[in-house]
């Protein structure tokens, strides 16, 4: 046992948490429940978290803070964090090594480590979206309502009836198309007074 869980035992001084923290990891509760124990057991609420980190590094489900360091600098040594494959090869050693670290948290563990180097080091990012244009019915509604700001109640009504792409459910809508065309009919009619 490390000296960290016996601070928090100490700390606590109830016998019966551990013993509940055990009793809910075997009946395979989540965490918040296996904490719901804990508290039932005589756990504090504010230290309920520090208490069950402590547990589950001592029973095996989770790493330490230094030990994840440790296994994070092990894993990047000599690595070329800068492509997908690269960096995509790490977090998998990583989630391998270090017991309940999920892909998301192991790129992050990455991302810190680089951060905390003296030496800056490129690390892979996702490209972001390109912001490419909808191709969807509504984006179709919008561009026709665009082309015909004056697009009347039975324009909008046979339009969603024959439309590509139009169904039940677009149909079933028909108030919300209907509440859009109101509001660019008044777009077009206001900008017209201004214009004039």
């Amino acid at each position: 046992m490390n000296d960290e869980v016996n601070e928090v035992e100490v700390e606590e001084e109830v016998d019966n948490i551990r013993p509940a923290f055990d009793a809910a990891v075997a009946e395979g509760q989540d965490e918040d429940n296996i904490k719901m124990a804990m508290i039932q057991a005589g756990a504090s609420f504010k230290s309920v978290t520090r208490v069950y980190n402590a547990y589950m590094v001592d029973a095996g489900f989770a790493v330490s803070k230094d030990e994840k360091a440790e296994i994070v600098a092990k894993a990047v040594e000599g690595k070329d964090l800068s492509t997908e494959e690269g960096f995509g090869k790490v977090v998998a050693a990583i989630v391998k090594k270090a017991a309940g670290v999920t892909d998301k948290s192991a790129a992050a563990l990455i991302r810190a480590w680089a951060k905390a180097q003296e030496t800056e080091i490129e690390v892979y990012a996702k490209p972001k979206s390109s912001g490419a244009a909808r191709s969807g019915f509504k984006s179709r509604f919008y561009d026709a309502l665009v082309a015909n700001p004056a697009m009347t109640k039975e324009e909008v009504t046979e339009y969603l009836k024959t439309a590509e792409g139009h169904s039940d459910n677009i149909r079933r809508h028909e108030s919300v198309y209907q509440a859009v065309r109101a509001m660019a009919n008044a777009i077009a009619v206001n900008k017209a007074a201004i214009a004039a």
